[in-house]
């Protein structure tokens, strides 16, 4: 992890326990953790399926809506990318591996269903439908490419922006641990050639990825 990673780090660390205070002393409110993996591909590079596989760890905060709905906010440290097959040079001649780091704000609104029971009496949800939105900040890459093809892209002509639209659903097994399951698709091109001349490659990239979190909320 290079210097500029672990600032941003520090700054979302910083901020998680400012909102993590906040959230207790407020009923309405809960906080808790998440920690998971993201399995992702990009649309316009050398390859096709989920091969890469990164780690996704961070915070979540939550509001109470109503008895079946909630709103969320996470700050995640989110590995991306492309890979060229899930198990580098297993028949690949020429294997190639990019590894995109970000830091990820979703907003996410909860549905939640089939009430349970839990300790001390206490009632909560066992599954959820989640939806919402995402805005991501490109901090830094790592490439493993022997041809070289990704590295005229990445990282100098990705963009540092990135928004997109998250589908989701999650169980419960007690009211703290739970797990999720839920689809990210980018809205925007993560890197588009209209905007270079010369555009070092001709397809636009569109990244997509499949997020595994577990959740353990206070």
């Amino acid at each position: 992890m290079d210097f500029r990673i672990l600032q941003r780090v520090l700054q979302v660390s910083f901020l998680s326990l400012c909102l993590l205070t906040a959230a207790r002393a407020q009923q309405r409110f809960r906080a808790g953790a998440v920690a998971g993996l993201v399995a992702s591909q990009i649309d316009g590079d050398l390859s096709a399926g989920y091969n890469k596989v990164g780690l996704q760890t961070g915070i979540r905060v939550t509001s109470l809506l109503t008895q079946k709905t909630e709103a969320s906010m996470e700050f995640l440290f989110s590995q991306r990318g492309s890979q060229s097959e899930l198990v580098p040079g297993e028949f690949e001649l020429f294997p190639f591996s990019l590894r995109l780091n970000y830091v990820e704000v979703p907003v996410m609104w909860h549905y939640k269903d089939w009430l349970a029971e839990g300790a001390g009496n206490t009632e909560y949800y066992k599954v959820s439908a989640n939806l919402g939105f995402s805005y991501s900040r490109f901090i830094s890459s790592r490439l493993k490419d022997e041809l070289n093809a990704l590295g005229s892209v990445a990282p100098d002509y990705l963009k540092k922006n990135d928004f997109g639209i998250n589908l989701g659903f999650s169980f419960w097994a007690n009211q703290h641990l739970g797990f999720t399951f839920r689809f990210y698709r980018s809205l925007l091109f993560m890197y588009n050639p209209a905007d270079w001349n010369p555009a070092p490659m001709s397809k636009a990239w569109n990244l997509h990825c499949l997020n595994f979190q577990a959740v353990y909320m206070l």
